[in-house]
């Protein structure tokens, strides 16, 4: 391969880095994040109203435990 192409790979290559790290941070905050998570099970229509509030409890334990400066309860 020419120089030129080498050169060319450098900035095609960050910009190609900048675009996966952007995608897996919007997947997620808006996709994975617990809060999304636990308005998605909410607002399902097929899920009964037990199913909900079991899976709200895991997500908000999982949330207190996995809080910075909090100790684990374990």
């Amino acid at each position: 391969m020419s120089a030129s192409w080498l050169l060319a790979a450098i900035p095609g290559t960050l910009v190609f880095l900048t675009g996966i790290l952007f995608l897996s941070a919007f997947a997620e905050q808006h996709l994975l994040s617990p809060r999304s998570l636990i308005l998605g099970v909410v607002r399902g229509r097929h899920n009964s109203p037990e199913y909900a509030e079991v899976f709200v409890a895991r997500q908000f334990e999982r949330l207190l435990r996995d809080q910075p400066g909090r100790g684990s309860t374990r």
